[in-house]
C-alpha cells in the first residue's frame, strides 16, 4: 500500500523553495508514495510546473494574504488585500487561527496522511500541527537569527513546533539559529535538493542577449527584495567602475524595489553599466554566458541560484550567508566575502583584475555534479519515520 503524504505550501511564486519542492516532488517514487499538495495561497509561476503525479488540492481564499506582508501592501495600495491580512492578523495574535485551520482542514481534506510535510517554516508549520497527521515534518528554510518571520507570534509558533516530530534544516547554519532562537532541537540537516539535469539542459538554449567581451560580464538573479542586497551590488559596481568602466551587470529578476533600483542607477550615471533583463522564465543560459554570479544577500538559509550557477557552468561570488560553506568544495567555484559593503567592493574589484582567472575556472566547471541521490536518500529516511526521537 502505497504511503499517503501532504506537502503545505503557501505559494509557488518563482524563488527556491517552491523549486526545491517541485524537485522533491519529481524525484519522489510516485508507485511508493500517494502525493497530495496543498498550496494555501496557490499562485505564482511555479504552479505550472508542479511534476505530474502530483494531486493538487483546492484551497481556501481564507489563505490569499498568507504570503503577503503588510509592508508589501501598503506599499501596492492595495486595500483588498490589506483588509484582508488584517484580518488574518487579528486570527494569529487572537489563537483562533487554531480552531479555524481545523475547520478548513476538514473542508479541504478528505484522507488521513501517513506523513505531513511543511514545505516551508511559518505558517505551513502552524497548519500542520492543526492536523492528526501520523508523521509532521517540517522544513526550514531561513536563518531566523538575521530574520525572525516568526517574532509577531511566537507564542503560537512555539505551540506548533512542539507538535512537529522532526524539523529539517537546510544547512548547519539554519539549524544552529533555530535551535538557539526556539530552543528545539529535533532538527535534522539535510541539504536541499537540486534538479540538475533540467538545469543544464536549459542553460544551453539560445537567448537573444550578448554579453559585452571587452567587460568582465557579472549576473545576478534574485527576487528585487530588500533580503537580496541588490542595492550594495549597484553601489560596488560604481565603486569598481569609478575611474573607468571595466564591469557590467545583467540584472535578471522582479520584485517590490524594482523602481528604487532602477532610480538608483540612473542618479549614479550607471545606465551603460546595468541591464534590467527583468523577469526570465529561463535564466540559466544568461548565467552560463557571463564570467562571474553574484550574491550580495544579507540572509540566507541554503541559497539554490548559486549551486544553479555551478551547474550552467559560472563560479560564483557570495556574501558569507548560512549554507554557503556547504556548498563549495573546490576554490575555482566560488570566493565568499564578509558580508558587509566595503569587503564585497574590495573583493569585487580584486575580481574585476583577474578576470583570466575567472574565465579559467568556469572551464573547471564543465563536469560539476550536485549529490542529490545521498540528499534524496536521506529524506526518504525521515519519511519513513527513521530518526532519533
Amino acid at each position: 500500500m502505497k504511503k499517503k503524504i501532504l506537502f503545505i505550501n503557501d505559494e509557488m511564486m518563482i524563488g527556491g523553495v517552491s523549486r526545491i519542492l517541485n524537485t522533491f516532488l519529481a524525484l519522489l517514487d510516485k508507485e511508493k508514495y500517494e502525493i497530495d499538495l496543498l498550496v494555501l495561497h496557490d499562485h505564482g509561476g511555479l504552479m505550472k510546473e508542479i511534476p505530474e503525479g502530483v494531486n493538487v488540492l483546492p484551497t481556501s481564499a481564507f489563505f490569499d494574504s498568507v504570503d503577503r506582508s503588510l509592508e508589501d501592501l501598503k506599499k501596492e495600495r492595495d486595500i483588498k488585500g490589506l483588509f484582508k491580512k488584517s484580518l488574518f492578523v487579528f486570527y494569529m495574535k487572537t489563537g483562533l487561527i487554531k480552531p479555524l485551520i481545523r475547520n478548513l482542514r476538514k473542508k479541504l481534506l478528505t484522507k488521513h496522511y501517513d506523513v505531513e510535510f511543511s514545505a516551508k517554516e511559518g505558517f505551513c508549520t502552524i497548519f500542520n500541527a492543526c492536523g492528526d497527521s501520523d508523521l509532521k515534518l517540517n522544513w526550514i528554510q531561513t536563518d531566523y537569527e538575521k530574520e525572525n518571520y516568526a517574532r509577531h507570534h511566537m507564542d503560537i509558533f512555539a505551540w506548533a513546533l512542539s507538535r512537529i516530530d522532526q524539523n529539517i534544516a537546510c544547512s548547519n547554519g539554519v539549524k544552529e539559529a533555530f535551535e538557539k532562537v526556539f530552543g528545539v532541537h529535533n532538527i535534522t540537516v539535510v541539504h536541499n535538493l537540486m534538479d540538475e539535469e533540467r538545469v543544464k539542459k536549459l542553460s544551453y538554449e539560445k537567448i537573444d542577449y550578448t554579453f559585452d567581451k571587452n567587460y568582465v560580464n557579472l549576473i545576478a538573479v534574485a527576487r528585487f527584495h530588500p533580503q537580496k542586497g541588490l542595492d550594495r551590488l549597484l553601489r560596488a559596481l560604481k565603486y569598481v567602475n569609478r575611474n573607468g568602466k571595466k564591469a557590467d551587470l545583467c540584472l535578471i529578476g522582479d520584485g517590490i524595489l524594482k523602481d528604487e533600483l532602477i532610480q538608483q542607477v540612473k542618479e549614479d550615471g550607471m545606465e551603460n553599466d546595468v541591464t534590467f533583463l527583468g523577469y526570465q522564465l529561463n535564466p540559466y543560459p544568461y548565467i552560463r554566458q557571463a564570467d562571474l554570479f553574484m550574491m550580495t544577500s544579507l540572509f540566507e538559509g541554503y541559497p539554490t541560484i548559486t549551486i544553479e550557477s555551478l551547474i550552467s557552468g559560472t563560479p560564483v561570488f557570495t556574501t558569507e550567508v548560512s549554507g554557503v560553506n556547504e556548498q563549495f568544495r573546490q576554490p575555482y567555484e566560488a570566493i565568499i566575502v564578509k558580508n558587509d559593503d566595503e569587503s564585497i567592493n574590495k573583493a569585487l574589484e580584486e575580481v574585476v583584475r583577474q578576470r583570466e582567472f575567472w574565465q579559467n575556472n568556469k572551464k573547471q566547471l564543465e563536469n560539476y555534479h550536485y549529490q542529490n541521490e545521498e540528499i534524496l536518500a536521506q529524506m526518504e529516511e525521515l519519511i519513513a519515520g527513521r530518526f532519533e526521537r
